[in-house]
Formats: C-alpha cells, sequence, structure tokens
C-alpha cells in the first residue's frame, strides 16, 4: 500500500495535463491547473484543494462511517503541510476521479481497520510533496533559495525578512511546477507535530451534535420519488408473478418494479486480476419486488398490499440448527484443507493429558442503526449516485456495467453513513437501486429498505462450529493443539482458527467451508477474530483450570518465543508477536489491576492478542480485562473493560478511544445477544425486539492504555470486539458460572433488562 515517489509524480504529471478535467474536476469545483485563475480553487496532487480565501479542503478516500478518518487523515495532512487547521475541511473522493489519475488515492475501500495504516506514509508523501512544490513556488516568486522558506499555518514564510506569502498566492503555480524524483522530501520531526497525536476535536463536530451532518438516508434530490423494496422471502426462490390490478388508484401514483436477483460469489467467474475473496462482496441477492412511489410510506404500504407469487426453493427446508447438528459430525472426522507446524500426533501420544471441546457461533448481522439505502438516477447523461457504501469504487463499476454508459458517465456522491462494521462492502441495494431507477428515466429515485428487509436479507459472518482437542505435556504447557473447523459460505476464514496468539509448538488445523448453502457471507466487525478469538482462549482457560494454573503465568509461559519452532515459516515474525503480545499482555495486567483476590459472583477475564490476518499483516496487539458480577439468580452484569492497546502512533487519541470503546459495545452485543437463525429457508429475525444490541445502561464502564508508539500507526476499529468476547467467556467462569461454548451467552445465561 506504498506510493513511490516516481508514481506521486507521475500522478502530478496526470493533472498539470489536464485529461478529460473538464468532465472531472466541476465535482471537486477545480478544473486544470493551466486554466485556474485567482479565483477558483486549486487542485494539488488530487488530496488538497487550495481555496482563493487560503482555506483547504482535504480529500478523504473512506467512506465515513463514524470512525473519524475524516478527522485523523486531515490531521495527517494539515500536519505535514503546516495548514492552519482552523481553515481545514474535508471532502469525499469521487471514484470517477481515481480511476482517470490512476489510483492516487491508494486504499479506497473501508474495511478491516486499516484505513490508517495503509494510508499512513502514502499521505505523508502527498502532503510533505505539496508542501514543497509550495515553498519551490513561492521561492521562485520570490527569487530566493527554497531553503530560506518553511511554511508555517498556511503559509510560505522567508525566514530573513518574515514576509509571509499565503498558500493560495503561489498554489496555481506549484500545480504546475514539476519535481524531479531526486529533490528530497523532508518530513516534519516528531518532536514538532501539533496535530499528530494530539485529540483534536472532529472536524464535524458541531455538524453532528447538532443533527446537521447528512447521511445516506437524508439524500433529498429535486424531483426524486421513493421506492421500497422486498426480496424472495425463501432463499433461490424466484419471482413468479405479482397481480398489480388497480394498483393505479391507490395514493402516491404508484408503479411496480421488478428487481432481478445476482449472485457473484466464490464458485462464480471472477474477472481477471480481481481478488475472489473481495469480488465476493459484491452482490449476493435473490429476484425481489420494488414499489416506487410519491413518498417513501406511500411506497411502503403499497408493496405490503400486494398478492406476489413466488416459486418453491430447493432451500425452504434450511435449517441453521440442523447446520450446527451436521457441522458438528463434520469436525469429528478428517476434513479437506489441513495445515499446521511440528508433529501433534506425536504430542498427542506423549501427553501428560488431553482435552476436547466442542465450540459454536451463530450467524450474526451487522444491524447499522442506518437501514440501507441508495438514490439513484439514470438519465441521457448518464447515472448519478448517492451512497454510502464502504466500497464505493465497486459501487461506481456496478452503475456503469449494470447500465452499461460510459464509465466516465458516472458519478458517484459518497454520503455518510450511520454505521457500516462492514455490511455497506456488499452493494446489493445500489444493484437493486440502479434497476429500478433505470425504469424511471430522467427521475431520481431513493431506495430505502425497511429494517426488516435490511436484516432479513443481509449478509452474515458465517455460522461456524470447532472442534478442539489438546495435549498438555509434563511442564504444564500445551504441547499439541489442534483444530477442525466447519463453517458456512464465506471466504477462506481460516486465519480465525490457525493464528493463535499464544504460542503452541506442535499444531494441525482442518477447515472446511459449506459452499452450497445460500445465506450470504458478509464481514461483520471482528471478522473470523470474532468467531474463533474467543473460541481459541476459552479452550485455552478449559487447559489452564484443568491443571490448576494460574491464569497471568499460563498465559505469558504461552507466549514465550523459546517454544517456537526454529523452522516455522516467518520465524523472526512470529517471535515479535510473541513478545508484543506479552508485553501488551504485562501492561494491561499492570495498569488494570489485576488481582485473583475477588469477592464471590466476582468474575475477571483477560485476553491479549493481535488480529493479524497474516505475519506481517500490520493489526495492532491489545489485551481486554473484563470485570464481570454473576448474582446467585445467574444474572449477569459487565462492570468494567480495561483495554491495553499497542496502536503505533495514536493520530487522535479520544478517536482511538471512542473505537474502542464502540468495539466493546459491539462485543458484548455479539457475545451476549446476537443470533440470526434460519428456518424454513428465511432468516427468523427482523428487527431489534427479536435481535436485540446492548442497551445504554448497560454499557460497562471503558478505561483504555495506550503504549507510546512512532511506529506506524495499526488499526483499532475492530480490535476491541474479539478480545471482549473471550476475555468476557472467561470472566463468566471465573465468577462461578458455566463454560459458554456457544453463542450468545443469552443462551444459558440471564440477561435481564435486555
Amino acid at each position: 500500500m506504498r506510493i513511490s515517489r516516481r508514481r506521486l509524480l507521475s500522478g502530478s504529471a496526470i493533472i498539470a495535463t489536464g485529461t478529460r478535467f473538464a468532465i472531472i474536476l466541476p465535482v471537486f469545483g477545480s478544473r486544470d491547473a493551466t486554466a485556474i485563475s485567482s479565483n477558483e480553487a486549486v487542485d494539488l496532487l488530487s488530496w488538497v484543494e487550495i481555496k482563493p480565501d487560503n482555506s483547504a479542503v482535504i480529500r478523504i478516500p473512506q467512506t465515513d462511517i463514524g470512525q473519524g478518518i475524516n478527522t485523523t487523515l486531515a490531521q495527517i495532512i494539515a500536519e505535514e503541510m503546516d495548514l492552519d487547521w482552523a481553515r481545514v475541511s474535508t471532502k469525499a473522493y469521487d471514484p470517477r476521479v481515481n480511476a482517470e489519475r490512476q489510483n492516487p488515492y491508494i486504499w479506497t475501500t473501508t474495511l478491516g481497520s486499516s484505513s490508517a495504516h495503509y494510508l499512513y506514509e502514502p499521505v505523508r508523501l502527498a502532503a510533505a510533496t505539496i508542501k514543497k512544490k509550495l515553498i519551490s513556488a513561492a521561492a521562485l516568486q520570490l527569487k530566493v533559495a527554497p531553503e530560506h522558506l518553511h511554511a508555517d499555518q498556511g503559509h510560505v514564510v522567508h525566514a530573513k525578512t518574515g514576509r509571509r506569502i499565503p498558500f493560495s498566492k503561489v498554489a496555481a503555480s506549484a500545480a504546475e511546477l514539476q519535481l524531479s524524483e531526486q529533490l528530497p522530501v523532508e518530513y516534519k520531526p516528531v518532536a514538532q507535530r501539533r496535530l499528530i497525536g494530539s485529540s483534536v476535536p472532529a472536524l464535524e463536530l458541531k455538524a453532528m451534535t447538532a443533527g446537521e451532518k447528512r447521511f445516506g438516508i437524508d439524500v433529498d434530490v429535486p424531483g426524486m420519488r421513493f421506492a421500497a423494496i422486498s426480496q424472495s422471502p425463501v432463499y433461490g426462490a424466484k419471482l413468479l408473478k405479482v397481480e398489480m390490478e388497480g394498483i393505479r388508484k391507490l395514493s402516491g401514483n404508484p408503479s411496480v418494479v421488478r428487481v432481478s436477483g445476482k449472485t457473484i460469489g466464490f464458485n462464480s467467474p471472477v474477472p481477471e486480476g480481481e481478488d475472489p475473496d473481495l469480488w465476493a462482496a459484491e452482490v449476493r441477492c435473490d429476484d425481489a419486488i420494488a414499489v416506487v412511489a410519491d413518498t417513501w410510506w406511500q411506497a411502503k404500504t403499497v408493496l405490503e398490499g400486494l398478492d406476489i407469487t413466488w416459486s418453491s426453493s430447493k432451500h425452504r427446508a434450511l435449517s441453521s440448527e440442523k447446520m450446527f447438528v451436521e457441522f458438528a459430525q463434520r469436525v469429528n472426522s478428517v476434513l479437506p484443507k489441513s495445515g499446521g507446524q511440528g508433529n501433534f500426533e506425536r504430542a498427542m501420544s506423549r501427553a501428560d493429558q488431553k482435552l476436547s471441546a466442542l465450540y459454536s457461533y451463530p450467524y450474526v448481522e451487522a444491524a447499522p442503526l442506518e437501514p440501507m439505502n441508495c438514490t439513484a438516477l439514470v438519465d441521457d447523461n448518464g447515472v448519478q449516485l448517492w451512497t454510502n457504501s464502504q466500497f464505493p469504487d465497486d459501487a461506481w463499476r456496478i452503475a456503469f456495467e449494470t447500465t452499461g454508459v460510459d464509465p466516465n458517465d458516472v458519478t458517484l456522491h459518497l454520503m455518510a453513513a450511520g454505521g457500516g462494521f462492514g455490511r455497506r462492502l456488499h452493494n446489493d441495494i445500489v444493484y437493486q437501486a440502479i434497476q429500478i431507477a433505470s425504469q424511471h428515466r430522467g427521475i431520481p429515485i431513493k431506495l430505502l429498505a425497511t429494517r426488516e428487509e435490511s436484516m432479513k436479507h443481509s449478509y452474515y459472518s458465517p455460522l461456524t462450529v470447532a472442534k478442539f482437542d489438546a495435549a498438555v505435556g509434563s511442564d504444564g504447557t500445551v504441547d499439541g493443539w489442534r483444530c477442525r473447523v466447519a463453517s458456512s459460505f464465506a471466504p477462506d476464514q481460516s486465519y480465525g482458527a490457525t493464528r493463535l496468539p499464544f504460542v503452541v509448538p506442535n499444531t494441525h488445523f482442518e477447515y472446511e467451508r459449506h459452499m452450497s448453502v445460500p445465506v450470504p457471507f458478509g464481514w461483520v466487525r471482528g471478522v473470523g477474530f470474532a468467531q474463533h478469538l474467543w473460541m481459541n482462549f476459552s479452550f485455552l482457560d478449559e487447559i489452564r483450570l484443568a491443571i490448576g494454573a494460574d491464569a497471568i503465568g499460563f498465559f505469558r509461559a504461552h507466549l514465550d518465543p523459546s517454544r517456537i519452532p526454529e523452522d516455522v515459516d516467518e520465524y523472526d515474525l512470529a517471535v515479535d508477536r510473541a513478545l508484543r503480545t506479552r508485553r501488551v499482555l504485562d501492561y494491561c495486567v499492570e495498569k488494570g489491576g489485576w488481582s485473583n483476590e475477588k469477592p464471590p459472583g466476582v468474575g475477571r477475564g483477560i485476553c491479549a492478542s493481535d488480529s493479524d490476518y497474516y505475519p506481517g499483516f500490520g493489526s495492532s496487539t491489545k489485551a481486554a480485562m473484563v470485570d464481570i458480577v454473576l448474582d446467585k439468580k445467574r444474572s449477569l452484569t459487565v462492570n468494567r473493560v480495561f483495554i491495553a492497546i499497542d496502536a503505533g502512533t495514536v493520530i487522535n487519541p479520544d478517536i482511538v478511544k471512542a473505537q474502542l470503546e464502540g468495539g466493546v459495545a459491539f462485543a458484548l452485543s455479539t457475545a451476549l445477544y446476537s443470533e440470526i437463525s434460519v428456518k424454513n429457508g428465511s432468516v427468523e429475525q427482523s428487527n431489534f425486539h427479536d435481535y436485540p444490541v446492548l442497551r445504554m445502561k448497560k454499557m460497562p464502564r471503558v478505561e483504555v492504555a495506550m503504549i507510546p508508539s512512532d511506529s506506524t500507526p495499526l488499526g483499532v476499529g475492530e480490535d476491541a470486539v474479539p478480545i471482549t468476547i473471550a476475555a468476557l467467556v472467561n470472566a463468566i467462569v471465573d465468577a462461578g458460572g458455566p463454560r459458554i461454548r456457544r453463542l450468545p451467552i443469552s443462551r444459558e445465561i440471564r440477561l435481564e433488562d435486555s
């Protein structure tokens, strides 16, 4: 995800030549640098606009889903450019411009808590290069050497005379200036930073708190009509007939639209050069019926009154409970995909003690507060989309592929989202909205799914069953570890089981995905680690209790790098990972006040891990300590969650803390309540009455300790979810409660006022 100087400067050349900018740049309010007058904003390397009043607009190539990315990326650029923070604002990037300019934004998909990590170096390089161009342009204007100038608060300053030239006065000439690849770009020293590492208020704080911020659901386009939609009630059923007699007499001038289903999955052809797993995020939906009317309520009311005939489906007997039973049987035998290290069978043969356990994880839905929506306009000029997709480049592609228009005639307006959690990576709502708008040419159509439609026809983390077997050696540590995993339709999620955050010298893993299951897969916050980390740590805790070991001493012993086989892949990275995890565990124990002395009914659990999908991925390392109370009626209260984290360079501490707090809330919702069940080929849950989320009064106190670091920023958005669930299930046992081997916890423990 790094950008080279050559690529950055060639991108500058593309901008300077004005390729197709007469069409593209009005989206941003700019034009070709050679045609810019003093009254217009100036585009600098696609990332920054300098306006005539010397304010700066920074383009954000990520979807705002509440993670604070607008502020953090702006902080990086403002820091390196020495902008006046009070005069900084942001706007969303345009996928069409990104494609035209050969991807200057580098990383535009909002997933994996990777935005700051992947974009930190490219954004710093872009900002430092822009500053170099501004200073070089000022040097030519002042006829002085560039080394006699520096930037300060949006101005170029001549040190000797104190003369200050606003960036706006040299921006146009800077945009045309071509720098040599060999010209060095200096980054601001850490000691001189005033923005990176500071908890500056979010740029949109006032708009957010005043209810002025506009989300996808708030889009209002002149002449707009509204659409409600309903997919087939059973997976795989086809639309046969809809009775429309008398519909024209109903209020709202309603019309009915047939919306075709589409499946691009792991067994479907994938275009050359595309990542098969990422491609599967595109569309996987069934046939649907939509009604368009003057108001959304009218459209919804008419839709509910339609007489619709659906075909039978081969999936009509599909049941998640049957899947749990089937998968539990499958993991008792050899599965097709396997891997590991050392010799598990030899470890079992010499074991002092052997343990086994079966764990299960249900389907889980992301359930963002803002229901799925998209507004589309198809007319003779092309296509316009208003969407808060987490995968906007693909939404743009879907638009021109579905309609057949020239890609340059598709404009995507990226809106903020009221939560994403992975759900908006899937552009099914975009595909549906474009179909509806194509049948109402010249009229903007706002498609808004009901909560029930959003929940019943969503994308879910896969139902998963895992069988564990362990061999305990004579020294009281785990010598052998085997895990067999069966899951429903999904990309390869084996990293959740195989990327153990603790060290076992002899491991064996087997894995199987049931790809014929029609329930769509979704990357839900925490992804494979949310499914597997709690299982791994819970089973490790079972082993600890079986041999009577102390929790912290036992976990630390399994983070000893000397236990790592020397022939393991990426040995140095494995050693570094163990040391980092142990350091964060110790930091959590120290700062969180771990103690084994607690009153009866009080439980405490701990977990330390990263979320590295593969060696060197770049996730933060973190540890969670969870304190609970389990009373005599088996009623559970979570009192405190303490998180220690090594997240590298922390751009904005308040935003990191907010992300971890949100992750804790999501983790508790998932662990305590979340289960999507399928019966007779349909999802049973429909709204928050039968798919509850954590209530405010149930939110525990969250404390965060960040380990100081000046390394590259690491992801934090998903990281609190897996570790909180893992620590929670162990805290329940510590309080005298049951060993939870199947989520949600509400299946076994009373949760009052939930």
